[in-house]
């Protein structure tokens, strides 16, 4: 147990020893000069003298002794609290790196769906000739892309480096929602020869679009990434109980059970060389993750190996009161 400077006690046991053995030295001393010069003694002197010599010298040997043991004890709190401050500085750096460095790897992370999308729709513009409204749609989600992105990257530095709870959240329509992530989704799962359908019910949910489209965005990806060429991913919507729920299923490889439970942990991948070879880190999961529980729910996810993986994202009805 750690000890203060105001939790010692004085050294009473010290007094009394050093008392006795002054006493004793005193009486020593007496009885041989009286033995040797045989001076007569005045024996209520003496014994006044004995007591406040010996007293009087245990008190001081017993006050230094308690000086020296508070003023050590300080010295010690003082470097041990030093110790301390700094070993916590040296925590709060090494967090903040870490913090840092988990934001650097999941913007990389997010900056590709985006980018996906981005090249897929310019190069539409760029290599085909198409109806001046396909063109303006094109335009559109280029430009759109891209705002998101400016904002998702403060997003992102607000979630992991400042650790922020909530966003304001806007009430959207879930099937409108659900239309813009297929078509942002559209680029990469065509290119790997898959189809996105897509259903919903009538609805409304409350979320920060920004957030809740790249945790849909996500979702989409690692059906893609878990399908074969030829296959299909299902996105759809349900009006259920008490909210809303989204659906992302795909017909893939499927997550063993024992995997289940480790699949939102950063880094973690169920195939290490498969989502390698995709340019998977590891991170979407564990940052669709965070973005479910700032709307208040979590990541359910209904898998089969072989079979394929559905991941149920619930919303709870957020009508204003």
């Amino acid at each position: 147990m750690r000890r203060d400077a105001r939790d010692m006690n004085y050294p009473v046991r010290l007094l009394y020893v050093s008392a006795s053995v002054i006493a004793i030295i005193l009486c020593i001393a007496v009885c041989s000069v009286y033995y040797f010069t045989q001076i007569p003694i005045n024996y209520t002197v003496y014994l006044i003298f004995m007591l406040s010599a010996s007293l009087g010298g245990g008190f001081v040997l017993s006050a230094v002794a308690y000086v020296s043991q508070v003023r050590q004890l300080r010295e010690t709190t003082y470097y041990r609290n030093r110790t301390n401050e700094l070993e916590s500085a040296i925590q709060h750096l090494e967090d903040a790196s870490e913090k840092r460095e988990e934001f650097t790897a999941s913007f990389a992370h997010e900056l590709k769906t985006p980018l996906t999308a981005i090249i897929g729709y310019a190069d539409m513009l760029r290599s085909k000739d198409m109806q001046a409204k396909t063109r303006f749609t094109a335009a559109g989600y280029i430009f759109s892309e891209g705002k998101r992105l400016e904002a998702l990257s403060l997003k992102l530095m607000d979630i992991i480096v400042a650790g922020r709870k909530s966003f304001e959240k806007r009430r959207y329509n879930a099937g409108y929602f659900i239309r813009e992530v297929a078509a942002v989704s559209a680029p990469s799962t065509g290119g790997d020869g898959l189809s996105l359908d897509i259903r919903y019910d009538p609805g409304e949910v409350e979320i920060d679009p920004d957030l809740f489209k790249t945790l849909l965005i996500n979702l989409v990806d690692n059906a893609r990434k878990a399908s074969k060429k030829g296959q299909h991913v299902e996105l759809f919507g349900k009006k259920e109980e008490g909210g809303y729920a989204f659906y992302i299923r795909d017909y893939g490889h499927g997550i063993p059970p024992e995997e289940l439970e480790k699949i939102t942990e950063p880094f973690y991948m169920v195939d290490k060389s498969r989502s390698r070879a995709q340019n998977g880190a590891g991170l979407g999961l564990a940052l669709c993750q965070r973005i479910a529980e700032l709307h208040d729910t979590k990541l359910e996810y209904m898998s089969e190996q072989g079979k394929g993986t559905t991941v149920r994202v619930f919303l709870k009805d957020g009508e204003p009161e």
